[in-house]
């Protein structure tokens, strides 16, 4: 924003009579001393300057916002760029200043099923993907109203921002009998259990929106210390309150994002011997 004439000319004198040479030089209490009046033309030019700077950039932001293509990647930023508490700019889609610890969700994903785009968001509490909440505060209402008002004309957005899809799985882990016990504890840290920590880590990597492959999970199991042999018996997975779904072979969270509780993992440990 721009500076006002008597802002810019007050900063010009402070500076001159801070300096040594210029003050010990043309420095002078008088109001109609010769260098005054030299400043305070060259401030009405500054302000002139940063005025049109100021048009400019208005200007240039009018026609962003009115020409911009609006992709599913777009609308992604747009989710994560919502702030709780704040208003946009009247008639845009953006803010009059960006706060960052306002910015409540961490993770957004958009898909577009039969001319309908899927919104899928989620925020981080003590570092687990949680939904907007609903009450106490309410977070939904207010985010689903910024999207209305930044999104496309007639374009039609279902948000979904729900608890991650639960995860049931079974399987059985040959593992090595000098690193770790018949309970998966390691021997030389029975705080751990690699398996498990490796399962519980490998979903809470996975990539927002993107798919779960057991294969994957295979492969990393294989790389944990002292797990010889992971074999998956069963792997399932249940959105909100739906049946559980057997996984063929990869699956997207309806929600974005998988959790696993300590009832549904299931692991058999067996000696490789």
């Amino acid at each position: 924003m721009a500076r006002t004439v008597k802002e810019i000319h007050q900063q010009m004198l402070d500076t001159i009579a801070a300096d040594d040479t210029l003050s010990a030089k043309i420095y002078s209490a008088s109001k109609t001393a010769i260098y005054r009046l030299f400043a305070y033309v060259v401030a009405v030019a500054i302000w002139i300057h940063e005025t049109l700077f100021d048009e400019h950039k208005a200007e240039v932001n009018e026609i962003l916002a009115s020409q911009k293509t609006h992709n599913l990647r777009w609308y992604a930023e747009m989710a994560r760029a919502f702030q709780y508490g704040y208003g946009l700019v009247d008639g845009t889609d953006y803010y009059p200043e960006i706060d960052e610890s306002a910015q409540i969700v961490s993770h957004a994903a958009v898909d577009e099923i039969n001319g309908t785009l899927y919104m899928k968001v989620a925020k981080e509490d003590s570092g687990e993907l949680a939904p907007l909440s609903i009450a106490d505060p309410n977070e939904i209402t207010p985010f689903g109203e910024y999207i209305q008002r930044i999104k496309d004309a007639g374009v039609k957005i279902n948000i979904i921002s729900d608890v991650g899809d639960s995860l049931r799985i079974t399987l059985d882990v040959f593992y090595d009998p000098l690193l770790i016990d018949e309970n998966g504890l390691l021997l030389a840290d029975s705080s751990q259990e690699p398996a498990k920590d490796a399962i519980k880590n490998f979903i809470k990597n996975l990539p927002f929106n993107g798919e779960f492959i057991p294969a994957s999970l295979v492969d990393a199991l294989q790389e944990t210390e002292g797990v010889d042999i992971p074999v998956i018996l069963s792997c399932e997975t249940k959105y909100a309150l739906n049946e559980w779904q057997n996984v063929d072979g990869k699956v997207v969270p309806n929600a974005g994002y998988l959790t696993v509780a300590d009832e549904d993992l299931t692991i058999n440990y067996r000696a490789n011997v």
